[in-house]
């Protein structure tokens, strides 16, 4: 037993008078006094069990020991009574005697054997006497001095092997490895900084080719069985190192089943030294050589490097010889069924030439190569006939030459891959009108007659191919060949293809954006002279109302003017919307929380019929933007969807998901920043939106509706409200149908501190009393409008000024400065709003209030409005009971500055 440390002593060892004393105020045990106190309860806990452990051994095997020992002396006892009745009675006579003696000899043997160390197996209690009493280490010591002896004999026959011998677990972990796999690990460089072994797959790792076949063997190893495989590998550091070949076998370990051991046996690698095949075929007058499956060329005679052009070298791999992709080539040589490839080759010295390829027969271990012959086709050259090149076989531009007339027999006779590839299925002599459009065939015709004409630069063809989002668009440009004078001939024209997909939808959401703008601009203005003809009409029947009020038979009258004037100034707030002129209330504020609170109002307004689902994403960012106009938008969505599901209703989904600024540049939307967005989706299961009509639904006043069911701001307010929120909005059909209208916004980084501290003033209560005293400047351009204001003003009690506009202003401004208030129009001519008052306090000395009205949002004239120190806004058009509450509100701020001031 292991004594205690004297850190978790017992409290006990001590008297508690004695404790005090020495400690006046013992403190609890700490986490580390707690960790001392277990560590040392677990080693006492171990020493108790390897003790019990070691008593269980030693009294199992004394026991044993004693069992032994008593059955040998019980036997040699009643042996040597029944020798002593034989002798002294002589019953069995001679026999018996002999019989005493043989009786005799062996109990001396067991004497002597019970008493000497000697390795006898007949007599377990000597082997037990061996082992007894000695420890564990000792005796597994013992026991395999002579196992070691035989290993040590092994590793030296192992290691006198000239062939690379490794013993691994099936996983890979070399076990044991001799001194021929060290010496080729040196050479291979791959040795590790602690000098052991490297596994079987990092030795054959520099040679990416190969790594197919390598992948085989530690498959093959890791469930235990057999394989072998032929692989190349450059072996060395200078100069790139040199090629050698192996023969590498692996097999398990009989009765081990987790071990396996490895074979590394170096090959020549001349081709006449290889094996039978390429011996046969070493000085065979037609070019063949042998196709691994990988790629690889095993072994190539001397008729085909000399028919390339090439030394023994520069053949390691199929692609050193075919032109464009090799991997066609290669599998159906693979088959071996006689059939032929044929495939453009290289050649060193020498244009590229069309080859036939035919294999013929397998060969080699594992899985070994096919043997393929090569037969070049080599054409009579035409001074006339353009030739292509390898370069241009592979350029990332599609080329074709094209014999005959344009438009009438034209057909390909030559194509490079790229061009392959865009016209799905073109073939040599394919004519040019089956890969086509007929009215692309048309207009290369024409440049062609142009070109030849005029001269000048070419023009680029639109070719579209494909239907759909999968449609491509090419840019197609003709150059004809130009003959030699006086020759003759089928006329050649070259044909380049470029594909401008890409850049065509980038130019058509560009100008879609640009009219969008161009319709917005409009629509702003249209807005703005709508604001003021309606602030005419809205004042005006305010003011009858007060001298008709509820009961006169005019009452209903104006109530139904005032009702429609409103209906009309809605409309120019979604006009204002669309043209993002509108003032928006920036919030900080998470997606999730407004649809979550917004989903009542939804579900109410999409009816019975619908089903609604949200699909909230997970870690979605927060977003920086007007809830209120971003649930208008998302209502003007689910609305429409409604109403394309009617009337058997169906189900409109709302989808939320994060999207990173990597995926963000993948869309090639116009106008996203490259940042991360929230993407919200709006997916229905109506009968989604018609390709023709798609990008004319965000245009104002375009609806599909019956007249009368619909205005066509809808989407045009949303494509507004979310261009204005620094996002887009985008459609598409989903495949199993319906529309999905995707909302991208951008993601907020900041955090709630970022918020614009900018509420929007409270409504005023149509009860209270605006009127005051004091000198007002009311400087307005429209006449009617600066009536309506002047009157209302005046009403309720103050003098007012009126100027016609910002230059009539400043005349009265230099005569008489004293006005408490200046109430002007933002747009004027000659002198704006700001400008005005910038002049009057700089020029003129004016400290007067200000309030600017216009028909415009207030976020499209607060850069102007910026210039100005402590200003007020109100939109036209605007009610007399809201007009009032401003004005009073400024007086009474002015008041208070002064008063403060004095």
């Amino acid at each position: 037993m292991s004594a205690k440390p004297a850190a978790v002593e017992s409290p006990d060892a001590a008297p508690p008078e004695a404790e005090a004393a020495a400690v006046p105020a013992r403190r609890p045990p700490g986490a580390e006094d707690i960790a001392a106190m277990m560590a040392a309860a677990e080693q006492r806990a171990r020493s108790r069990d390897e003790e019990m452990e070691a008593r269980r051994i030693r009294s199992r095997a004394l026991l044993i020991q004693h069992a032994l020992f008593g059955a040998l002396w019980g036997g040699l006892g009643v042996a040597t009574a029944a020798a002593a009745y034989i002798l002294a009675t002589g019953a069995l006579g001679s026999a018996g005697t002999v019989l005493a003696a043989v009786v005799g000899a062996l109990s001396f043997v067991f004497l002597i054997a019970a008493f000497r160390p000697t390795p006898s197996a007949m007599l377990a209690s000597a082997a037990m006497k061996r082992v007894a009493g000695k420890s564990a280490a000792a005796a597994a010591e013992l026991a395999g001095s002579e196992m070691l002896h035989s290993l040590a004999i092994a590793e030296r026959v192992l290691d006198a092997d000239p062939d690379a011998r490794l013993i691994t677990r099936t996983d890979g972990v070399v076990i044991y490895a001799n001194s021929a796999y060290f010496d080729l690990a040196r050479a291979a460089g791959v040795m590790g900084l602690a000098g052991l072994p490297p596994r079987i797959d990092r030795l054959f790792a520099q040679q990416g080719a190969e790594a197919t076949k390598v992948f085989r063997l530690c498959r093959a190893a890791k469930s235990a069985a057999e394989a072998t495989e032929i692989i190349y590998q450059q072996i060395g550091l200078e100069g790139g190192g040199a090629r050698r070949r192996f023969e590498v076998t692996t097999r398990p370990i009989a009765e081990a089943n987790d071990f396996v051991v490895w074979r590394l046996r170096e090959l020549p690698v001349e081709e006449k030294e290889h094996d039978a095949l390429a011996a046969s075929f070493a000085d065979y007058v037609r070019p063949v050589f042998a196709l691994e499956k990988s790629g690889q060329i095993a072994w190539a005679n001397a008729a085909f490097r000399k028919a390339l052009g090439v030394s023994r070298q520069d053949l390691h791999h199929i692609d050193d010889v075919v032109l464009g992709e090799s991997g066609d080539v290669v599998r159906a040589l693979w088959r071996v069924d006689g059939a032929i490839v044929h495939a453009d080759v290289r050649r060193r010295d020498a244009d590229p030439i069309d080859a036939a390829f035919v294999s013929f027969r397998r060969g080699g271990v594992g899985e070994g190569f096919v043997c393929v012959e090569m037969s070049a086709n080599e054409a009579p050259a035409d001074p006339d006939a353009p030739a292509m090149s390898g370069d241009i076989s592979e350029a990332p531009f599609g080329l074709a030459v094209i014999e005959g007339e344009i438009g009438r027999d034209a057909r390909v006779v030559e194509a490079n891959k790229t061009f392959a590839e865009v016209f799905d299925g073109v073939k040599k002599n394919t004519p040019l009108s089956r890969i086509m459009p007929a009215e692309a065939v048309e207009e290369i015709a024409a440049e062609i007659k142009r070109k030849s004409s005029s001269g000048g630069a070419p023009n680029v063809i639109d070719v579209s191919i494909g239907e759909g989002p999968a449609a491509r668009t090419y840019g197609v440009y003709a150059r004809p060949v130009r003959r030699r004078r006086g020759g003759y001939g089928v006329r050649r024209t070259f044909l380049y293809t470029v594909d401008v997909t890409d850049r065509k939808r980038m130019e058509q959401d560009h100008a879609q954006d640009q009219k969008l703008k161009a319709i917005g601009f409009i629509a702003g203005e249209v807005a703005h002279d709508f604001n003021n003809l309606l602030q005419v009409i809205q004042g005006n029947c305010e003011q009858l109302m007060l001298r008709h009020p509820a009961g006169d038979p005019a009452y209903q009258d104006l109530v139904l003017i005032r009702e429609n004037a409103q209906r009309a100034a809605n409309l120019t707030k979604q006009l204002l919307a669309y043209s993002r002129k509108q003032t928006l209330t920036r919030k900080v504020q998470s997606i999730t929380d407004i649809l979550l609170d917004f989903s009542r109002f939804l579900d109410r307004a999409v009816g019975e019929k619908v089903k609604l689902e949200f699909v909230n994403g997970r870690g979605l960012p927060n977003i920086k933007g007007d809830r209120n106009q971003l649930e208008t938008a998302i209502m003007n969505l689910a609305v429409n969807a409604r109403d394309a599901m009617a009337p058997g209703g169906g189900k409109l989904t709302i989808r939320t998901q994060h999207l990173a600024a990597a995926e963000i540049e993948a869309t090639k939307i116009s106008g996203l920043a490259a940042q991360d967005h929230v993407l919200i989706e709006v997916a229905d299961t109506g009968p989604g939106v018609p390709a023709e009509i798609r990008e004319k639904i965000f245009d104002p006043f375009f609806t599909t509706k019956e007249e009368g069911k619909g205005t066509g701001l809808g989407l045009s307010t949303v494509h507004g409200i979310i261009g204005q929120m620094g996002g887009a909005i985008r459609v598409e059909n989903a495949p199993e149908g319906g529309a999905v209208f995707k909302i991208y916004l951008p993601a907020h980084d900041g955090g709630l501190d970022d918020e614009d501290e900018s509420p929007a003033p409270a409504a005023p209560a149509a009860s209270a009393d605006y009127s005051g005293s004091g000198r007002i400047l009311v400087v307005e351009d429209e006449d009617p409008v600066r009536a309506f204001v002047v009157a209302t003003l005046e009403r309720s009690g103050y003098e007012v000024t009126a100027a016609e506009d910002g230059v009539a202003a400043l005349e009265i401004l230099k005569a008489d400065r004293d006005f408490d208030l200046i109430v002007s129009d933002v747009m004027m001519p000659e002198i704006d709003g700001p400008s005005l008052v910038e002049r009057a306090r700089n020029e003129l000395g004016v400290g007067s209030s200000v309030i600017f009205m216009s028909g415009y949002a207030e976020a499209a004239v607060r850069d102007q409005m910026d210039r100005i120190e402590g200003v007020r806004y109100i939109q036209k058009p605007f009610p007399m009971s809201e007009l009032g509450a401003r004005v009073k509100d400024a007086l009474f701020e002015r008041a208070n500055a002064k008063k403060s001031g004095a």
